[in-house]
């Protein structure tokens, strides 16, 4: 299948973006990643955006900006005027609609003609099929027949639900929608790691990755066999309460580590307590097993096998989350490669 075959939906911050700045071209080439770009002190300019993505090196490949943390709602002059700043500077920004904008703003859909190309990414629970199939082609109309437009399928946080049940729900939505061939691909999302790691025990825990047997399931579905996978790496899609002070919480050491259909947590005390070395220790039991993808897998992969190593240094939250996120994309990216 020629296009993206993986939507990875990214809270942007800094472990993130490190993440996809140093994925090879091969791994980065078959990605549309969404940005969920954040809140700035004095607001969010176009210079901030442009900033943001040259400091991922995004480069000439596509990536889709999305708004909604920063502006509510989001007006579709603006994210075009995001996505043009990017493009004088050089980047590929598909603005990013999302349900609530579209179906208040279909009357001024005008205003996304002239963008390089559009995702629609909508949550499932929010929208109608009969509603969404008109404004999609109000938005082909609006950008012509020849922009991209990729429709991402959002079910949001996935708790212990029956993924075929979730897969069922989708289905009329992914099979109408590729037949209208108003798009350009059709992507199904949602993301299942915890928002919080609270109550898992200290060592190995397994937890099911939902939203990859949800797509497995959808794509084995008459007419959806096309289907795209997207989800939220290794966060949940619920965003932190803005009220939590950083300052009284105590994360502990972790590893969270994208297997074939599941997570391998691999879990530690509150590092502000018990100490950051105790990542060290989580390394040495992970390059040791053979779940583990070896140190030239992914530039994450070469950091658990280097603060395996005696002597070596502890990371901090940021490069911890920036190990687990580029494992994840590159065993995310790859395994489709080999089903699609």
């Amino acid at each position: 299948m020629a296009g993206p075959k993986y939507y990875p939906i990214l809270k942007w911050k800094t472990g993130e973006q490190k993440a996809v700045q140093l994925l090879a071209a091969a791994d980065r080439e078959p990605m549309l990643p969404i940005l969920e770009l954040q809140k700035v002190a004095g607001g969010l300019s176009p210079a901030h955006v442009v900033a943001a993505l040259v400091k991922a090196n995004v480069g000439a490949w596509p990536i889709g900006l999305d708004l909604r943390l920063v502006h509510e709602p989001v007006n579709f002059t603006a994210l075009t005027k995001y996505c043009s700043a990017a493009a004088k500077a050089g980047h590929v920004a598909y603005p990013v609609v999302r349900a609530p904008d579209l179906f208040a703003q279909l009357a001024t859909v005008s205003a996304l003609n002239g963008a390089s190309g559009v995702v629609l990414l909508l949550r499932l629970h929010m929208i109608t099929l009969a509603g969404t199939l008109s404004a999609i082609a109000d938005v082909r109309k609006a950008i012509g027949k020849n922009v991209p437009l990729h429709v991402v399928y959002d079910v949001g946080p996935i708790g212990e639900v029956d993924t075929a049940g979730l897969a069922g729900f989708a289905e009329p939505f992914v099979r109408d929608t590729l037949a209208q061939g108003a798009t350009t691909h059709v992507a199904i999302a949602g993301g299942s790691f915890p928002l919080s790691l609270a109550g898992f025990q200290v060592g190995n825990n397994e937890l099911p990755r939902r939203e990859w047997q949800m797509w497995q399931t959808l794509r084995a579905r008459p007419g959806c066999a096309d289907v795209r996978f997207g989800d939220y790496n290794v966060t949940n899609p619920e965003p932190l309460a803005e009220d939590l002070d950083p300052r009284a919480m105590n994360p502990a050491a972790a590893i969270r580590y994208a297997l074939d259909g599941k997570w391998w947590l691999l879990r530690g005390r509150g590092a502000k307590t018990s100490g950051f070395d105790q990542y060290n220790t989580l390394c040495r039991v992970l390059v040791a097993n053979t779940r583990y993808a070896g140190p030239t897998f992914s530039y994450g992969d070469s950091r658990y096998y280097h603060h395996a190593q005696t002597g070596a240094p502890t990371g901090n939250f940021m490069t911890w989350r920036r190990d687990a996120a580029s494992h994840h994309l590159v065993q995310t990216v790859r395994q489709l490669g080999t089903l699609i």
